[in-house]
């Protein structure tokens, strides 16, 4: 909920620049689909999803850092703005990072336990203690 929260001030702080030079700026879901460098791709699980917004992520880091490049001196005040995002970008990327490790030890830890809980040897105790669903 954070990151959505953040990259809807990304997008107010575009606007808002956007507007600061006499421009309209354009919320239009067709508008914002037609303009974005990232395809939206919807996963099929947690993992598949959260690795899919860390690509996205790096897709805009990319796009941002082309933009400063691009900016150079001649709009310090745009440049900011972008510099400011991208550094939000890249904390939201190294967080997307940490939860993809944490998923697989999860998964790996969860396997392991199973393995070593749900064998035969043990099976009716962990029958009675946990679900061994989908075990040997």
């Amino acid at each position: 909920m954070a990151h959505a929260l953040d990259e809807m001030s990304h997008a107010d702080l575009l606007a808002g620049r956007i507007v600061e030079l006499d421009g309209e700026p354009n919320f239009s879901p067709d508008g914002l689909a037609a303009r974005s460098h990232a395809e939206y791709v919807e996963g099929d699980s947690l993992a598949s999803m959260i690795m899919e917004n860390l690509i996205a992520e790096r897709i805009a880091i990319e796009s941002y850092h082309e933009a400063i490049f691009c900016l150079g001196d001649q709009d310090p005040t745009t440049r900011r703005v972008l510099e400011e995002i991208l550094a939000r970008a890249a904390q939201h990327a190294e967080n997307l990072v940490t939860l993809i490790k944490v998923i697989k030890d999860c998964r790996g830890s969860i396997s392991q336990l199973r393995a070593a809980v749900c064998s035969p040897a043990h099976r009716p105790a962990a029958e009675q203690s946990i679900s061994c669903a989908g075990a040997p």
